[in-house]
């Protein structure tokens, strides 16, 4: 007689190793070289305010 529990265990397990499968699917083979996704493009990179240093605000002193 089989047990429930570990019956439910195993059905869930399965279930894992079935949906981690499937995610690394996509990760066997070669590496893909494609265009990287950058963070800023477009207008917000082009040109830009100046450099400017500023020291951190605070700072305690004597």
């Amino acid at each position: 007689m089989t047990d429930p529990q570990n019956d439910l265990v195993d059905d869930i397990k399965a279930k894992m190793r079935q949906a981690l499968d499937k995610k690394n699917a996509g990760r066997k083979g070669v590496a893909q070289d494609g265009p990287t996704k950058e963070k800023a493009h477009g207008s917000e990179v082009v040109g830009g305010a100046p450099k400017v240093h500023r020291r951190k605000a605070g700072g305690g002193g004597s």
